[in-house]
């Protein structure tokens, strides 16, 4: 799965792919640095070379660069055919219309009537940008690169670069690199702390590339203080309250009043627009607990068939999931949420760890069995799976005398998959 192109995924008209893993599942880690991700003991980095990284409208220019028909054309990603659902991304075409993330999809066809709209492909997206991040490792160490979500990323160059000259030829080659492997574009900035790092992204975009250094860091106080990483569209509006206006009013505000107003976090926000984060390259360091995937269907079902093909495509991406962090699951926790809005739900213990697609069917079923069904009446219209106490996969199982089960080359299939699609090929179940 980390070593695709996705330009072998083909495109989706037609297909049955429409309707399945609409949703995107690398989230952020955190929103912004907290005061505990401070080094209080110095006032700001000195010699430090971040880059951040913004896959400019991510989702949409990856359509756009499969499906050559869309290529300049209005498009956002999220919702469906039928215009339910909220605008994940947009296109900059879209975007001059005045079309935004999270805007409901009929909303953004109101102000934009001919915008397409594409339904999420998660796995897709998620392929796309673990190639990406593996490339990333050509030019930093793997502890030098943080994933804050699935389009954007910082990766601290102090390592590699003496200076911020060597620091932009690097980072150059970088989006080079990126423009090499995936054919898509990435907005840049560089500076000597990661929270200048990503407002410098947002000075030239898309396909930008800036640099903000402590002698010409003037450049961005004159941006409006909602740019400013962690202050939200209601923050803004409280910052106004106060006459906090650009990063300048924010850098230049009392600390009282904002302690005040936001608690510690005011402090941050001030420490931050001033450029004394100093913050480091977070490393998430906890052990998985779990791993859940939902889908919310476009059209509700309740045949036993239909219900079946959906637990099965769940329990798949599950296992894939499992296999790629190489982990074993020992619980199971299977949902159904009605159109009431009702959920059924049970939790079982497997009869052995596991990352084997067949074993998490053939138990999800049996949970299905003794739960309260969909019917023609009252329609099934999410279902969910999750998995539980995660242990290393040992690839080791019990050996059975009396029973011969064969073992599969899931890893071999997981590839297949990530290379030519989710239905190019699956294992025979049974009935």
């Amino acid at each position: 799965m980390q070593t695709i192109s996705s330009t072998f995924f083909i495109p989706r008209e037609g297909t049955d792919f429409d309707d399945l893993y609409r949703r995107v599942r690398i989230m952020p880690l955190y929103s912004f640095p907290h005061t505990k991700d401070l080094n209080w003991r110095v006032r700001e980095h000195t010699n430090r070379f971040f880059v951040h990284i913004d896959f400019d409208a991510f989702y949409a220019q990856v359509e756009q660069r499969d499906n050559v028909k869309l290529r300049g054309k209005p498009v956002s990603v999220g919702g469906t055919a039928g215009g339910k659902g909220i605008v994940m991304t947009a296109s900059y075409e879209a975007r001059a219309y005045g079309v935004d993330t999270g805007m409901s999809v009929l909303e953004a066809k109101k102000i934009c009537p001919h915008l397409i709209s594409l339904p999420c492909y998660g796995p897709k997206y998620e392929s796309i940008v673990l190639n990406l991040m593996n490339a990333l490792k050509e030019f930093v160490p793997e502890d030098c690169i943080e994933q804050y979500s699935i389009d954007e990323c910082f990766a601290d160059l102090t390592p590699v670069a003496k200076d911020f000259f060597e620091a932009t030829k690097i980072a150059g080659a970088i989006k080079r690199r990126i423009r090499e492997l995936e054919n898509l574009t990435a907005s840049m900035g560089i500076s000597y702390n990661k929270t200048y790092a990503k407002l410098a992204t947002k000075l030239q975009k898309p396909d930008g590339f800036s640099v903000i250094t402590q002698e010409n860091k003037g450049k961005i106080f004159s941006m409006p203080a909602g740019k400013l990483w962690g202050v939200g569209r209601r923050n803004e509006l409280r910052l106004l309250m106060l006459g906090i206006r650009t990063i300048r009013d924010l850098a230049g505000s009392s600390e009282r009043m904002l302690r005040q107003e936001f608690g510690v976090n005011g402090l941050v926000f001030r420490k931050l627009a001033r450029g004394e984060d100093t913050s480091e390259i977070f490393r998430k360091e906890r052990k998985e607990k779990s791993l859940n995937h939902y889908h919310t269907l476009s059209e509700p079902i309740y045949k036993s068939a239909d219900v079946r093909t959906e637990i099965r495509r769940i329990g798949e991406y599950i296992c894939r999931k499992l296999r790629s962090k190489n982990l074993v699951a020992g619980f199971m926790h299977l949902s159904v949420r009605f159109e009431n809005l009702r959920y059924a739900s049970d939790l079982v213990k497997l009869t052995s760890y596991t990352n084997d697609d067949r074993e998490i069917f053939n138990t999800a079923l049996s949970v299905y069995r003794r739960l309260h069904k969909p019917t023609k009446e009252m329609k099934g219209r999410q279902f969910g799976m999750g998995v539980y106490d995660l242990h290393t996969d040992l690839k080791e199982k019990n050996l059975n005398l009396f029973e011969s089960e064969p073992e599969l080359p899931y890893r071999a299939l997981d590839r297949l998959k990530s290379k030519y699609g989710e239905g190019v090929i699956r294992v025979g179940i049974g009935n």
